[in-house]
């Protein structure tokens, strides 16, 4: 689905294949993880878990790594992904949001950087999907394409903050 060259997409699919870490057991990884997908009650417990069409086996800090992604606190810097209401008083910030992971979860994070980057990316070749669906008409016909260009912009920044964490790794 690609409309154009994206070189740096390229640049961290390598970066990814390079600062692979050692992979721990297989576990159900939902492939979507973020609040949006998810029921809660109102003490605020998670009753549910929504939207499974992307599960598969593999590494479930894929899942920590796409929340982080979807996910600010009411202090943390926008990811330009985020939907407002992990922003209201009384969510965690990233930084505590992963340190409960690990601490309830028993988990090693330490390559917490990795996961976000895959996410990135991977958010990156989807929104990609979706635009050239869209400029191609599989979406219905469209006589302005620029109101997709939002589109090209996200998939670019994706790219870039993938690109800047795994710096990180080098």
């Amino acid at each position: 689905s690609k409309t154009r060259e994206l070189t740096a997409i390229d640049r961290v699919h390598d970066g990814l294949l390079k600062h692979l870490p050692v992979q721990g057991p297989a576990t159900i990884v939902h492939g979507d993880y973020r609040l949006d997908n998810c029921m809660i009650n109102s003490e605020g417990d998670i009753i549910a878990v929504l939207d499974w069409e992307l599960c598969t086996l593999g590494d479930p800090l894929a899942d920590l790594g796409l929340l982080m992604v979807y996910w600010s606190g009411p202090t943390d810097e926008p990811s330009g992904t985020t939907f407002g209401t992990t922003t209201a008083e009384g969510f965690l910030n990233r930084g505590q949001l992963a340190e409960r992971y690990a601490q309830i979860s028993g988990r090693d994070i330490s390559h917490l950087d990795y996961y976000v980057a895959f996410a990135y990316w991977k958010l990156a070749c989807i929104i990609e999907g979706v635009y050239a669906r869209y400029i191609s008409g599989a979406m219905g016909e469209q006589s302005d394409t620029t109101a997709f260009e939002p589109f090209k912009l996200q998939v670019e920044a994706s790219a870039q903050k993938a690109e800047l964490l795994l710096s990180r790794l080098q």
